[in-house]
């Protein structure tokens, strides 16, 4: 594997790392909520193209980016994979973010 597509892929792990424990958190959250009677969701991602996964919970989609990595280290030539590898944790970490800063607003 070339240097570019190893320092590629340390990025990857480092971005799924730094996300895992976020998701651990949000789900919990989620998972409180519906507790009350609130987030009557079905989808985390209601109308995206980016995701196979449906899901009222964040891990199944953690579990679809972290096996489109596992495959795209097989097939590193694969530039359609990597791109969606990039879109799909673009759109979890903002999707996180925003979470984060209902939760702080209360």
């Amino acid at each position: 594997m070339s240097e570019e597509m190893t320092q590629i892929e340390d990025k990857l792990q480092q971005h799924l790392q730094v996300i895992y424990r976020q998701v651990v958190d949000a789900d919990a959250y989620l998972d409180n909520l519906r507790e009350q009677g609130k987030a009557q969701f079905q989808d985390v991602f209601a109308d995206n193209k980016i995701f196979d996964t449906r899901s009222n919970r964040f891990q199944p989609y953690l579990k679809e980016i972290t096996e489109n990595v596992e495959k795209w280290q097989q097939q590193p030539d694969d530039k359609e994979l990597l791109q969606t590898i990039v879109q799909q944790l673009q759109l979890m970490t903002e999707t996180l973010a925003r979470l984060k800063q209902i939760r702080q607003a209360g």
